[in-house]
């Protein structure tokens, strides 16, 4: 895969606070389990999706360009860079002005600018360099009702014996439709 997240977002994708609530946790004894298994099911469930769910820095790498570039997670919000290193081995940036970038299709793409071309590249590992942000937004209250409620499901599992007892049930499949929605299978 030659997309990286360049740092993981600071907030989740559901509040510590709500996660409490749905386990009906009143101490802060479990704060940090909870914490971390809210981090682990994000993660599975972004990889399941092809999403990013709080807003995050994401690199893409490539040895040459190709005619479009793929940025792997969705939803994109923006395109910070697109460097290459040239003919020469030079680092440099690309102006906005060259390229075209598709935010709708989902996943992303950039594209050359109409009538234009990608510059030759040196070759070399990661000649091509695109810094991209995707996800939702900044907070918890961005992230679609339905993907808090498959985290809320999963954390369930994980905290709650009673729940892990039916995980072959209807509710079982219910909670993991509810990401179907959600997919990006581009």
């Amino acid at each position: 895969m030659p997309s990286r997240q360049v740092t993981p977002p600071v907030e989740l994708a559901v509040s510590l606070d709500a996660a409490k609530l749905h386990l009906r946790e009143t101490t802060n004894d479990l704060d940090a389990a909870i914490t971390l298994w809210l981090k682990g099911i994000t993660r599975e469930c972004e990889h399941q999706i092809g999403r990013a769910l709080i807003s995050q820095p994401w690199r893409l790498t490539l040895s040459a360009f190709d005619d479009a570039l793929r940025l792997e997670r969705a939803p994109l919000i923006a395109v910070q860079s697109v460097s290459y290193y040239d003919a020469e081995n030079v680092l440099r940036v690309l102006t906005q002005e060259a390229y075209n970038v598709d935010p709708v299709t989902e996943p992303g793409y950039i594209v050359p600018a109409a009538g234009a071309a990608w510059p030759i590249t040196f070759a070399r590992p990661n000649a091509v360099v695109v810094e991209y942000t995707c996800g939702y937004g900044l907070t918890a209250a961005s992230v679609p009702e339905n993907i808090q409620l498959y985290i809320l499901a999963r954390l369930s599992e994980q905290f709650d014996p009673a729940t892990r007892e039916f995980k072959a049930t209807s509710q079982s499949i219910y909670v993991d439709r509810l990401l179907d929605a959600c997919r990006v299978y581009g």
